[in-house]
């Protein structure tokens, strides 16, 4: 598989060798090792429409917040906290931006879900007027990129 020199930089030199190398024990490491990179480079993303944004929002949450991540990593044979410190790395130095609009789509899909999820009549109403908000706000939204907040509020 070829891998981007940008991702293997921001993956480390312990887990990139290990890609490079194709250092795995077995087929199922491959696939693990495979997951974490692809959450990697969903995180990754720059575009800003409305399915990248959610699959990067995705991505970053289980990266930086999942006991799945976590299990995956060791399926892996990759330390989860190795793999983690490379990715706020990364949001350090810029190498994974968020920009308003992607976090305009989250909020939106976010309202959207709980909008869809409401029994009562009254909390429909509300959420649906938050919905066309959010919307407004998406369209709106400039696609300059935000950084510090991400790292701060999930570190």
């Amino acid at each position: 598989m070829i891998y981007s020199p940008d991702l293997l930089k921001l993956m480390g030199t312990n887990i990139a060798a290990d890609l490079i190398n194709e250092n795995h024990i077995s087929n199922e490491q491959k696939l693990w090792r495979h997951v974490i990179v692809n959450a990697m480079e969903d995180a990754r993303a720059t575009a800003n429409d409305r399915k990248t944004s959610i699959y990067k929002f995705d991505a970053h949450e289980w990266i930086m917040s999942s006991r799945d991540f976590e299990t995956v990593c060791w399926w892996a044979n990759w330390d989860p906290e190795d793999v983690r410190t490379q990715y706020k790395k990364a949001l350090q130095n810029l190498s994974i931006k968020f920009t308003y609009k992607q976090i305009a789509w989250r909020d939106y899909y976010n309202l959207f879900n709980k909008l869809k999820r409401a029994k009562a009549a009254e909390d429909r109403k509300y959420l649906r007027h938050k919905v066309e908000e959010a919307r407004r706000i998406v369209m709106h939204a400039k696609m300059v990129a935000m950084t510090t907040f991400f790292i701060s509020v999930t570190a």
